[in-house]
């Protein structure tokens, strides 16, 4: 979305969704902007690559699903170990009639102190944005104890994809001793922004000022 200047190009950007008809519906991210007056509002902090953009629906004609605020968790309740799944889209596989996610499966593997987390599920290009829900599991656990039977936390939102976790492995030259090439592969780990980043970016003033903008309209 930013070129090589940081200017923001999006005139080929294009959000896609079903309808109630049955069809696929899109609309340009340029006419979203025009027509409901709103513009992508970006994260504070530049190395958290986190933008989104609020417009209004047709709930007539839109078949959109919303994630309630009650279904967000903070990474206080995230453990290692927890089963996680997202869905998300996957270039290379067109839709049909209808817009079906890909639905991945993996588990929390590190809790960093920056409240990020990585989870041992391959994503790729085209996954950045995708939600990532808890799955519903028979036994939890934390830091009182284990619990069986029930479970309060499946099927909550604990955060988007941001990016892959690429190895590198460097060929060095034998003669000159300097690097050649550089293979690089996906180690299926996954970086998620967790939910107290999107909280944080939903409670900024420009995000509610173009919220109350649709609410009015």
């Amino acid at each position: 979305m930013l070129d090589q200047s940081g200017n923001i190009d999006d005139s080929w950007m294009l959000s896609f969704f079903n309808s109630k008809d049955g069809k696929i519906a899109s609309r340009s991210i340029e006419e979203i902007k025009k027509n409901f007056s709103v513009d992508w509002i970006f994260y504070e902090n530049k190395e958290v690559d986190i933008a989104i953009i609020p417009f209004g629906l047709d709930t007539q004609k839109d078949d959109v699903m919303t994630i309630p605020d009650n279904m967000f968790i903070p990474t206080e309740r995230l453990f290692e170990l927890y089963d996680v799944f997202f869905l998300s889209y996957q270039p290379g596989i067109e839709p049909q009639k209808r817009i079906s996610p890909i639905i991945r499966t993996g588990t929390i593997s590190l809790i960093n102190d920056d409240k990020t987390f990585y989870i041992n599920a391959s994503a790729f290009p085209g996954n950045s944005g995708s939600p990532v829900f808890l799955k519903p599991s028979p036994i939890r656990f934390d830091e009182k104890g284990i619990s069986i039977g029930s479970d309060e936390l499946g099927g909550k939102f604990i955060g988007i994809i941001g990016e892959y976790i690429p190895y590198q492995e460097i060929a060095i030259s034998t003669q000159t001793g300097r690097p050649r090439v550089i293979f690089e592969e996906n180690t299926g780990l996954s970086r998620v922004w967790s939910v107290p980043f999107i909280e944080e970016i939903l409670n900024l003033n420009i995000f509610k000022e173009q919220l109350n903008k649709l609410v009015k309209k």
